[in-house]
């Protein structure tokens, strides 16, 4: 855990408190280069405050930071009246509560939390605690300089957790949607977002027992994003109800789960 060059005093706090958050050691940065710290330390990978943003490197180049991609261009379009391949399949409607179990770069929760309003209550878990992290004072900082995602982003609600986990606790009927959101097995190369997220993701597949919990969880509908041809919607008993180019949505609503 480092800064960038020359860091302020808030910097170095925002820094030493994360490096504890993570467990790992605060290094002051200096006017050492990241490969130096990486050669001097024996490290491949770093997680940096810097003035703009938190940030994660690695010695391969990869390098994650939080934004809200394609959320901006979705939520503009509802605006307009325009439809959004996600909500629809959901049913999302205002006031929902909405469970994101893989809250990744987090674009569904800004657009979920942006159709829920103020009424409405979107949690958005993620196993990978730098991920949670960075994402988490991303969506609570971030300026899009547009007001309505600003608010949509400032009401969600991280947390650093697995879903098996959180869904194991969650009490029957406690969220309207659940919707997963796996990573792929192959990521989008065109998407220079995912391939900078894939090295920080967690790789699990979704499994049958998070599925059966999220029946029980979810009031309407549990959703799952994933590529047709993936096999997963036909093993996991989901639905399609959605297709893209590049990836699906499928649906199981509770009163139809076979489980």
């Amino acid at each position: 855990m480092t800064t960038s060059f020359n860091p302020t005093p808030k910097q170095i706090r925002e820094a030493r408190t994360l490096a504890s958050k993570l467990g790992v050691p605060f290094i002051e940065r200096k006017r050492a280069s990241l490969n130096e710290l990486f050669s001097e330390l024996h490290q491949e990978k770093a997680c940096i405050v810097t003035k703009q943003e938190w940030r994660y490197e690695d010695i391969q180049g990869h390098v994650f930071f939080f934004h809200p991609n394609m959320s901006i261009l979705r939520i503009k379009h509802l605006i307009k009246g325009m439809p959004d391949s996600f909500i629809q399949s959901s049913g999302m409607e205002q006031g929902d509560h909405i469970l994101d179990c893989t809250l990744g770069m987090g674009a569904d929760a800004i657009v979920s939390s942006f159709v829920v309003g103020e009424q409405g209550r979107v949690v958005g878990l993620e196993s990978e605690p730098a991920i949670a992290a960075i994402v988490q004072h991303g969506l609570k900082t971030y300026d899009s300089k547009r007001k309505p995602v600003n608010e949509a982003m400032r009401r969600i609600e991280v947390v650093q957790a697995d879903y098996d986990s959180y869904l194991r606790e969650s009490p029957d009927c406690s969220y309207d949607i659940v919707c997963f959101d796996p990573m792929f097995r192959q990521t989008v190369k065109e998407s220079a977002a995912m391939q900078a997220l894939k090295p920080l993701a967690n790789p699990a597949p979704l499994n049958k027992w998070a599925v059966k919990e999220a029946l029980r969880v979810a009031r309407k509908a549990v959703l799952l994003k994933e590529r047709v041809v993936s096999g997963e919607f036909e093993r996991l008993g989901f639905q399609v109800v959605k297709e893209a180019s590049n990836y699906a949505w499928g649906i199981i609503k509770p009163r139809e789960g076979a489980w």
